[in-house]
């Protein structure tokens, strides 16, 4: 909820229904996922996000606001979690069947990987990014992360470590990372609702392949955020 450069944007409606909403809804569809829950900061400064889990009956974790890492292993501690997968609150256009991509390769090669992303390589849209997680290797850096900055930007840590790390990355057919799909300005989500508007009726589950054939019928859809193409988080100015 406390987004700088778009405040309480999990909460923002498509189609009458809040983001969160639709994140969750689209993850329930992912075959592999034994459970979608919603892991976010303390109550008080996240009193929406914990009544919006409750109304919709959505089991919830509520921890440490800006050290993610103690926040992340502590859901997957409370949901007796082997792994978790990881999807942030901005990204309306998660795709379940990429995400069940992900989980299998994690499940079929646990013993050799740690983690499983699409994302330290980017080839798909933002917005589209995953990351799989086992338990084991969140408690390894809620241990040994000491820098308060980096427990919140664990990517950079693991970045920085690669030795300490078994990273597989999942690459897709085709470069897409130029696409961005995510929500932190206005006009990301303005792109989101024109793609909601064309897609949703049809299928509400609509995926990845759907968005790229709309953006070729429609090409003008594009230019909406495009000038935010390559902001990515903790790099991102405020506008």
């Amino acid at each position: 909820m406390s987004s700088q450069r778009l405040p309480g944007k999990v909460l923002l409606e498509i189609l009458g229904k809040p983001i969160l909403w639709h994140i969750y809804n689209r993850l329930k569809n992912a075959k592999l996922l034994s459970d979608v829950v919603i892991s976010t900061g303390e109550y008080e400064n996240n009193a929406g996000i914990c009544n919006f889990a409750k109304n919709n009956n959505i089991e919830y974790f509520s921890g440490n606001e800006v050290d993610l890492i103690d926040r992340l292993y502590k859901t997957a501690i409370k949901f007796d979690a082997a792994a978790i997968v990881r999807i942030t609150a901005d990204c309306p256009l998660v795709d379940p069947k990429i995400v069940d991509k992900l989980v299998s390769e994690f499940i079929t090669k646990h013993e050799s990987y740690d983690i499983v992303t699409n994302c330290q390589t980017r080839t798909f849209p933002h917005g589209l990014d995953a990351e799989v997680y086992s338990t084991d290797i969140l408690k390894k850096m809620w241990q040994e992360i000491d820098d308060v900055r980096l427990r919140e930007w664990f990517p950079f840590y693991i970045e920085k470590n690669p030795s300490k790390f078994r990273i597989l990355n999942i690459s897709d057919t085709n470069n897409n990372s130029q696409l961005r799909w995510t929500i932190d300005y206005p006009e990301d989500l303005e792109f989101v609702k024109q793609v909601y508007d064309d897609l949703y009726d049809e299928n509400y589950i609509f995926g990845i392949d759907d968005v790229l054939n709309l953006l070729k019928k429609k090409p003008e859809l594009s230019t909406i955020n495009s000038k935010y193409v390559g902001y990515h988080n903790v790099n991102a100015p405020q506008v």
